[in-house]
């Protein structure tokens, strides 16, 4: 069984993850979301186009947030001032592939655990090349 993935945010680094995905895994279940929807549409047919950010993050084991600032970010990560993630992402790897500077992406590497989900950054770690897991990593490093 393939991990279910979910892109949120398909500008530039976002299309070129799902493409790169979609090639490296041609039976994945992506789906995508973006606030403007049009921005998906080229992927109709190849991925579920997801109507918010929290349908997104459901549908998927793995979460690509290919997002320009920290403010969307938050949005998407329901990340409010107390600093604390209140998306269901427990059990869900988090690839940020435009982190916000080391500082802040610390902090929200560990609000992210808090909320029982794994967190990592680009430049994506290598790990074993069997895991399904290791090769869509693969394919998103290429993607950055």
């Amino acid at each position: 069984m393939s991990l279910r993935v979910s892109i949120v945010g398909m500008g530039s680094v976002g299309t070129r993850a799902a493409r790169r995905l979609l090639a490296a895994e041609p039976d994945i279940a992506l789906t995508l979301y973006d606030i403007e929807a049009a921005r998906c549409e080229d992927f109709r047919g190849s991925a579920t186009l997801a109507t918010s950010a929290r349908e997104a993050l459901a549908e998927s084991d793995m979460i690509v947030l290919a997002l320009p600032r920290e403010r969307e970010i938050d949005r998407t990560l329901e990340r409010f001032s107390d600093g604390q993630v209140t998306a269901p992402i427990a059990g869900k790897l988090v690839v940020d592939l435009a982190p916000p500077p080391a500082e802040q992406a610390q902090r929200l590497g560990r609000a992210i655990v808090s909320a029982g989900g794994r967190y990592t950054c680009a430049p994506l770690p290598r790990a074993g090349a069997d895991a399904p897991e290791a090769r869509l990593l693969g394919a998103l490093n290429a993607a950055v």
